[in-house]
């Protein structure tokens, strides 16, 4: 028997096949985003919901025999259901709609407040937001419901309208401390409880809808677990395969992630603290400006992923630093350190002798420093240092990042939200150290490094 774990991203849907803990097969789609005016940007959970079925059809058309469905999916996605409503669209993270609201909010008292209930900061990428910006619309007493992907989809499967703790904590709407929906903010929103799904733990699970088990050819035995949010499985599949609890991933976006036992929250509001399992939370910073980063500086500098394919000149012609170049990578505003959508990139120190080479490097020294920024807020546990996510299928970026850092960094096919997804049902006794590569730093070069950084950081602060 299988267990199969479905991964929403917002770049991608991943399917994952696993026997036990041991992963033997995968399937993944693109997922598409919709960008329209005012800064709205949404995805089609219906057609989300058609693909997770088609996959499900192709893993049993291979000869699985699936017994158990865990879903992990992107947090702070949000859409409203009301009666007279034409298309479902459903907002994700990086919606910006709600900013002029996130700026005014941002200077009353009860942005703390409310950021010490729930552990999420205040910025337009939560439901909490994005809610706020919608009171004034005609449409808004119609709201029968208020749905995340993860809500949705349960609902689709199971037919009940659920929510972990996990992704309830990321939608600035959850009280952490009591885990249910916070009263004061649903009363600051007039929404009440009826509109959201209701929270359960991350282990929960109901049996397969008996139609949808019959059009997917499975057993309607098969149970759908509710899991958790993906950067919190990240994050948990990293510290049981590697036995580190600090993780940096680096996708299109990114964040700097470690476990902790206890609610650790921040006196400035810049960190997040979101529910995972009853023993842990995930403490973390997440950035806007990770791969697609460089992928901008290929389209300006080089084209057609030229960039990637010159990293080894780009290190070797450039030194370490970038000969002073700094780069900082706010191309899409910035959440963690900042928590502003309209801060901008920009380079510091050039001049006329810097080559285009020095600006790459900077580029990619510029996103890490970024990353190490974020660690410092955190405070990383003084352990490795697990990293997945595209960004990493470089090894020149991989060891930059290890020197940078000043740890030894770990990547493993099971530090993905899969494994993480299908641990929350059945705990692996050890770590598994298996399909393990590691990358040393050098102590020289990372000492080099953070002089560079204190320059990044000095200059960082005029972004306050």
């Amino acid at each position: 028997m299988y267990t199969l774990a479905i991964d929403v991203g917002t770049t991608n849907l991943k399917c994952h096949i696993f026997e036990g803990h041991q992963l033997v097969d995968n399937l993944s789609v693109p997922i598409e985003t919709h960008y329209g005016s005012l800064g709205k940007i949404y995805q089609n959970p219906e057609r989300i919901l058609v693909q997770c079925q088609r996959l499900i059809r192709s893993v049993t058309q291979k000869g699985y025999d699936i017994s158990a469905i865990v879903f992990s999916t992107a947090m702070h996605s949000i859409m409203p259901i009301y009666d007279t409503q034409t298309d479902q669209e459903l907002l994700i993270w990086q919606d910006y709609q709600s900013t002029a609201f996130v700026n005014q909010f941002k200077q009353e008292k009860l942005a703390e407040t409310f950021y010490q209930a729930t552990g999420t900061p205040i910025h337009e990428m939560s439901p909490f937001a994005k809610i706020a910006h919608f009171k004034s619309k005609p449409w808004f007493k119609d709201v029968t419901k208020w749905l995340g992907i993860k809500e949705y989809l349960m609902e689709a499967f199971t037919g009940q309208c659920v929510i972990d703790y996990s992704v309830a904590s990321a939608t600035g709407l959850f009280n952490i401390h009591k885990k249910e929906w916070d009263q004061d903010i649903l009363d600051y929103l007039d929404i009440t409880s009826k509109e959201l799904a209701k929270p359960v733990d991350t282990d929960r699970w109901y049996r397969i809808k008996p139609s949808l088990a019959d059009e997917l050819f499975i057993s309607q035995d098969v149970k759908v677990y509710v899991g958790a949010s993906d950067g919190c499985l990240a994050s948990y599949a990293s510290y049981l395969a590697n036995g580190t609890a600090n993780t940096l991933t680096l996708g299109t976006s990114g964040a700097v992630r470690k476990l902790s036992r206890q609610i650790e929250l921040d006196d400035n509001g810049q960190t997040f603290c979101y529910y995972l399992t009853k023993d842990y939370w995930v403490i973390g910073g997440a950035t806007n400006n990770g791969g697609h980063v460089l992928e901008w500086a290929d389209r300006v500098f080089y084209g057609k992923q030229q960039l990637f394919k010159e990293l080894n000149h780009i290190v070797t012609e450039s030194p370490l630093g970038s000969r002073g170049v700094l780069f900082f990578p706010f191309l899409c505003g910035e959440r963690a350190p900042l928590w502003d959508s309209t801060v901008t990139a920009s380079f510091k120190g050039l001049t006329n002798q810097h080559e285009k080479v020095d600006l790459a490097r900077s580029v990619m020294e510029g996103i890490l420093f970024n990353a190490y920024f974020i660690s410092e807020l955190i405070q990383l546990e003084p352990r490795d240092l697990s990293i997945n996510g595209g960004f990493f299928n470089h090894d020149i970026l991989a060891t930059m990042a290890a020197d940078i850092f000043g740890k030894t960094c770990i990547q493993s096919l099971y530090s993905e939200p899969s494994f993480g997804a299908i641990s929350l049902i059945d705990p692996p006794v050890t770590h598994l150290f298996t399909n393990q590569k590691r990358i040393f730093y050098n102590e020289d070069n990372h000492q080099r490094y953070m002089g560079y950084y204190d320059n990044y950081k000095k200059a960082l602060h005029d972004y306050y």
